[in-house]
Formats: C-alpha cells, sequence, structure tokens
C-alpha cells in the first residue's frame, strides 16, 4: 500500500488498461468490468480513513466511470488540427526557407524532423532509417519529443526554479505540437513528453510516477483503442524507459566518459522497452539499432535547433538563414551517412515472428535481461574499461563567471561547426579548374548539370523531382541556391518533371525552351511554374547562341521544319577545347535537317538522341560528330531497350558511358584539355538498387 500512497494515480491507470484490454475482447466485457471496478473503488474510497487513500480511490473510481460511459456512448469526438487554415499557412512559411536554404536529401531528413514532413524523405533513405532502428527520428513520436523534452529540461535543472523549468518545457513541446499538426498522435506523443519533462525537471520520483499514470489513464479512459494503437505503445513505453530506466544504467556504465555514458544510457533507456512491440508488429528487430542511435541520437538536438532557427530567420531574411541551414545541412549529412551505412552492414535487421504470443515473449525475454543482464554486463563492462584509460578532464579552475563560459564554449562550438562545414565543403565540392559536366543519374530521362567558372547550367531534368533535387543535393556545394540557366528540350515527361521542383527550389535566372513547345499537361504545368516563380523565359530556335561567362550555347534546332511534330531543343556546348552535343529526343527527321549540315555537329563528348534509340541516322550522326566520348543517360532495365544495339554499333570504338551501369557520371576538363571521367560520381544509391538495399514496393 505504500507504493500505491506514493502513485495515488497507478490504481487509476491500472484499472485502465484492463478495461481497454476487455473492450477489445468485448465491449459488453469492458462495460461490465469497467462498472465492478468503479464500484470496488467507490467502496474502498468509503472505507478509507485518511485523505490520502481516499484520493487515490476516488480517482480510480472516476476513470473507471469514465470508461464505461465512454464505451457505451462512443468516444469523444476526435480532432485534427493538421490542416487547420492559419498553422497551414505558418507551416508552408517555416518550410520554405528549409526547402530553398537546404539541398535534398537532407533537405527532407531537416523538414521531417522540424516539421513532421515525412514526405519529402524518399523510399530508399525511409528503408534505411526503418534497418537501422532511427525511424523514430523522423516521427513526430514521443520518443521524439521525449527526447526534445528531455534536453530542454535538462539543461535548464540547476540553472532556473522548477516550477519555471516545466513551465518552458511544457511551453517548448505544446508549442511545437500545434506547430507540426495537432494530430491524435501527436497529442498523445506531446502528452508523454510533458510526463518525462515534468519529472526530470521536478526531480522527484512520486511527482513523475503520477504524471505518467495519469497520462496513460486519461488517454486510455477516453479512448480504449488507444491501448492497440502502436504509437501510444510505442510513446508510452519509452517514455517509461527514459524515466525509470535512465538513470540505472547510467550508473552501471559510471567507469565510462560523461558525454559518453549518458548518451549510451538514453538510447539504452528509451530504446528496450519498445524492442517487443516493434518485433510484435513488424515482425523485424534492428541489431544495429543500439549503436546507431548511439551516434545519431546525440545530433538530434542541434540538428532541430539549427532547422528550427533555419525556418525562423528564414521568414524575415534568407541571407539571415544561411549560416543555420549549412550547420543543419552538416548536422544531416551527417545524420545521413551513419543511417545508410548502419543499414548496409550485414545482418543490420532480422527477420522474427510477430504477432501478439511472439511479442509476449519478446517482452519477457527483454525484462529478464534487465533484470539479470546488467549484472553480468557490468562485470564485462569493468574487465574491459579496466584496461581502457579514459581521458581525464583537467583540474583547472575557472574565475570567470559561469554564465561567461558557457556562452564562450556555445560561441566556440558555433565556430567549430562553420570551419568544419567549410572545411568538408573544401574536400567535398571543389571548384572545377575548367568545365564539369554530370550527367544525373535520374532513370530513364535526361539531366546534365554544367558548371564552369561560377556558372551553373541545367539541361532538362528528368522524370522524378525529387530524384533530381537529391542529385543536385549531392553534385553541388550546399550554399549554391542559384542556377543561371535552365533548359527544357522539349515537353515530355521524362525531360520535364523534375525541373519542375527545381523552379520550386532553386533561384533560376533564365529558363529557355525551343519554339513552339508542344503543347499538353507537361507544358501547362512548366508554364504555370515559371510564372509562379517570376522565371525570366525564352523561346530559342537554331541559329540563336547564347552566351554564359566564356562559353557558348549554340541552338542547332528546332529550325521550323513542319515535318518535325515534336520540336526538341539541339544544343551545342563550347568552352574553350571542350564541345558537347545534346541531341535531347531530336526525331528522325529532325536528325536529317542536322546532317545537312555536318560541320556544325563536331563535338568532343556526345549524347545520342532519345536515350540511346534506334535511328537510321545514328551511324551518319556518329561520322558526322566524330566524339571521343558518349553518354548514354537511361534507366536500368528499361521498357524501352534503350540504348538499341544498332545506337550501341553506330558507336563502335567510342567510349561509352551509361548511368544505368555507371551511375552519374563527370565529365572534368582542366587547363591541361585532358577529360577525365568518372563514374559513380556521388555518393548517391541509384534509383534502382544499390549498396542499400531498395525499399519494398508499394502496394
Amino acid at each position: 500500500m505504500t507504493t500505491v500512497l506514493r502513485a495515488p494515480l497507478l490504481p487509476a491507470a491500472a484499472g485502465a488498461v484492463c478495461i481497454a484490454l476487455a473492450v477489445q475482447a468485448a465491449p459488453l466485457l469492458g462495460i461490465g468490468l469497467a462498472v465492478a471496478l468503479a464500484l470496488v473503488f467507490a467502496t474502498l474510497a468509503l472505507a478509507s480513513a485518511d485523505r490520502a487513500r481516499r484520493l487515490c480511490w476516488c480517482a480510480a473510481a472516476l476513470v473507471a466511470s469514465m470508461s464505461a460511459v465512454v464505451t457505451l456512448f462512443g468516444p469523444l469526438p476526435g480532432f485534427d488540427l493538421r490542416h487547420a487554415g492559419p498553422l497551414d499557412g505558418l507551416r508552408d512559411a517555416l518550410a520554405e526557407p528549409l526547402r530553398r536554404l537546404v539541398p535534398e536529401p537532407e533537405g527532407g531528413i531537416v523538414r521531417g524532423i522540424v516539421l513532421g514532413e515525412r514526405a519529402g524523405v524518399d523510399a530508399d533513405l525511409a528503408s534505411a532509417f526503418a534497418r537501422s532502428g532511427t525511424s523514430h527520428l523522423l516521427a513526430i513520436s514521443g520518443f521524439n519529443m521525449t527526447l526534445v523534452a528531455t534536453a530542454v529540461a535538462l539543461l535548464a535543472r540547476g540553472r532556473l526554479r522548477p516550477a519555471l523549468t516545466a513551465a518552458i518545457t511544457v511551453a517548448c513541446v505544446l508549442a511545437y505540437s500545434i506547430l507540426v499538426g495537432l494530430a491524435p498522435s501527436v497529442a498523445r506523443a506531446a502528452v508523454m513528453a510533458v510526463v518525462a519533462s515534468l519529472g526530470l525537471a521536478f526531480g522527484r520520483r512520486p511527482a513523475t510516477d503520477n504524471a505518467l499514470a495519469l497520462a496513460v489513464a486519461t488517454m486510455v479512459g477516453i479512448d480504449a483503442s488507444a491501448i492497440g494503437d502502436v504509437g501510444f505503445l510505442l510513446s508510452a513505453t519509452a517514455t517509461g524507459g527514459l524515466l525509470y530506466l535512465g538513470d540505472p544504467i547510467s550508473r552501471r556504465l559510471a567507469f565510462m566518459p560523461g558525454p559518453i555514458r549518458e548518451g549510451l544510457a538514453t538510447t539504452l533507456a528509451a530504446t528496450l522497452p519498445t524492442i517487443p512491440i516493434i518485433a510484435a508488429v513488424f515482425g523485424r528487430v534492428s541489431l544495429v539499432s543500439p549503436l546507431a542511435n548511439l551516434l545519431a541520437v546525440p545530433l538530434f538536438p542541434p540538428l532541430m535547433l539549427a532547422g528550427a532557427a533555419t525556418a525562423a530567420l528564414g521568414t524575415v531574411s534568407f541571407d539571415l538563414a544561411q549560416l543555420p541551414a549549412l550547420i543543419a545541412y552538416a548536422l544531416a549529412f551527417v545524420l545521413r551517412l551513419i543511417v545508410e551505412n548502419s543499414a548496409s552492414l550485414p545482418l543490420a535487421s532480422l527477420a522474427v515472428p510477430d504477432g501478439p504470443l511472439a511479442g509476449l515473449a519478446y517482452g519477457v525475454a527483454v525484462a529478464l535481461s534487465l533484470f539479470l543482464g546488467p549484472a553480468v554486463c557490468s562485470r564485462l563492462l569493468r574487465a574491459v574499461g579496466g584496461r581502457v584509460r579514459w581521458p581525464r578532464r583537467p583540474s583547472v579552475r575557472l574565475t570567470t563567471r559561469p554564465r561567461l563560459v558557457h556562452l564562450a564554449l556555445l560561441i566556440g562550438a558555433t565556430l567549430g561547426v562553420v570551419i568544419l562545414v567549410v572545411g568538408m565543403a573544401a574536400v567535398v565540392w571543389p571548384p572545377p579548374p575548367g568545365i564539369r559536366v554530370r550527367a544525373l543519374d535520374v532513370g530513364q530521362g535526361d539531366a546534365f548539370l554544367v558548371e564552369f567558372d561560377g556558372r551553373t547550367l541545367l539541361i532538362d531534368g528528368g522524370p522524378d523531382p525529387s530524384r533530381l533535387l537529391a542529385e543536385l543535393g549531392a553534385s553541388l556545394p550546399p550554399w549554391t541556391r542559384r542556377i543561371d540557366v535552365v533548359a527544357l528540350t522539349h515537353a515530355h515527361a521524362d525531360h520535364a518533371d523534375g525541373l519542375i521542383g527545381v523552379l520550386e527550389r532553386y533561384e533560376v535566372n533564365l529558363a529557355i525552351e525551343p519554339v513552339g513547345l508542344n503543347p499538353g499537361p507537361v507544358a501547362n504545368a512548366w508554364n504555370d511554374r515559371i510564372q509562379r516563380a517570376h522565371v525570366p523565359r525564352r523561346a530559342v530556335r537554331a541559329g540563336m547562341r547564347l552566351r554564359v561567362g566564356d562559353a557558348t550555347l549554340s541552338i542547332l534546332a528546332p529550325d521550323g521544319d513542319p515535318r518535325v511534330d515534336v520540336p526538341s531543343l539541339v544544343l551545342r556546348l563550347e568552352r574553350g577545347s571542350f564541345s558537347m552535343l545534346f541531341m535531347g529526343d531530336a526525331t528522325e527527321q529532325a536528325q536529317a535537317d542536322l546532317l545537312l549540315t555536318p560541320k556544325a555537329l563536331a563535338a568532343r563528348v556526345y549524347v545520342p538522341p532519345h536515350h540511346g534509340a534506334a535511328s537510321a541516322y545514328a551511324a551518319p550522326l556518329v561520322d558526322a560528330i566524330r566524339p571521343s566520348a558518349a553518354v548514354i543517360s537511361v534507366g536500368a532495365q528499361n521498357r524501352y531497350g534503350h540504348p538499341t544495339a544498332e545506337t550501341l554499333a553506330a558507336l563502335g570504338r567510342v567510349p561509352i558511358y551509361r548511368t544505368d551501369r555507371d551511375g552519374t557520371v563527370e565529365l572534368d576538363q582542366g587547363g591541361s584539355a585532358q577529360l577525365v571521367v568518372r563514374t559513380h560520381a556521388n555518393g548517391l544509391p541509384p534509383p534502382r538498387g544499390g549498396f542499400l538495399p531498395h525499399a519494398p514496393p508499394t502496394r
């Protein structure tokens, strides 16, 4: 009874859980159990001699009665503020700086963490998060919010009064919940986060016990179906783990350095209780989850802070938000590397039997490991840790005020991150010494990125905006958010759809298209996006030339031939001794027209028309162009048979590079006029397959 008096709301929570389980089995059984428990608890309240016991049993009777009424008359009306009018505008305003300033795929990660937009994370990356056991970082869940609340409470505890610490933490959690959309699942997560923050703020176990019991009793009492909701179960178990397992695990790891000990203890405390639920529901257990979370979870608070600062400052000025955007990008980049490398490890996750009985067995196994494992692991770790000399903090007495010291450390850490970002960028994105052309691996479509002397050109964009944005994010420095020229060869989806996303995310100085652009839905979307983005545009024809810096972009087609049903741009790029011919989807009639002036076609690099489709003019074109290399942008195992045997035979001994086999192909020509070709030129997995297990197809 002493335990019950320390947590007087515990009987109410236990009764609500029992009633909810009975309701799931049979509603009438649940109603009968609720009435019976309400009578028992009321009787105990009347028979209690002191006030504490009466309050305990009265609370339990009230919750049981509420459960009976809700089960009999139906749950309370639901609410969902995910699409509330004013909030939609606010979320869009906050998301715009993140879309504009943080490249993909890191931008999708940042928006998922800050605003709960998981749609921006592509299927393969989401699968990697799942395999590594880190998908909770992208979900607005109890784990996610509890980490935020815990971080705020730990930072404020000892510096502010407990009541003020609790108020600040609760305010942050509520503001964040409303911002991401106060759906029922988010509300449950927020309640659990508030429980954790109150417990940490006051540092008192009875207050924590009562808060957690009140949260469980309220949510299960007003909606019995919550007992079967995966989000609720994960939120409750993760919160309970953080509150009750964090300190014991941390004490067991006392021989480790403080930051490592706290990070590992927090990760294990929140992860271990959720393993039975994840295994029972999803039939899969991530074996690398503790290690991946140990590395990834510490990145979460600063990443969320940098992303939130980017969103807030970006609503005032994009220039002000550039620094936090770079920091957010760097942190998201590191997080992506951790997740992808963890997911690519052998046996990163295992398929296990699912179902309630399997979940019960997993729960027993985890409970036994929690009771018996610490002693065994502690002895083993002490044996290992005794041989490892951990660095000790130097005993230096600081005479400066603690607040000034903390401020100096914060400024130093920020400058360190900035220097790290700049240094990493100099290695990952060195400026091209001459001209660099990348055939981006966008699947069955064309997308060519040209860089020289600080100028950027993009010719076509492939069929998938998300894929193109990810390719651009991996190919361009994160601070490059402007493209000088965007060229649409013709309005077919495999060339144009990706450009729609570019017009939304990048500042474009000029868009060019062929005279007589073929009409249709794709052309309509192109026109609409250009108008909305206020991008200057020009319709060009054969004979025109466009100067971009010291390079010349010559337009060789269309020439107005009425026999060409779909006009397509044919472009010849020339800069110094480098030249490259982009044939787009030139029809056979357009190819015949081009061969009337064969000398104008000569180029060092050749992109065959229509992804290497069969053409009667394949051999004459190669003879006229005399290329040193050919690049074919094509999707793996495409249904069209591209590139065809005729095109490959016509190229003969010309070196051929294909995106379906070679990934993103980079052609780099410096001052020495030597053409250097590099395949798989960025760290992205291909649209199909790759070093990561590909996401299962949606059904």
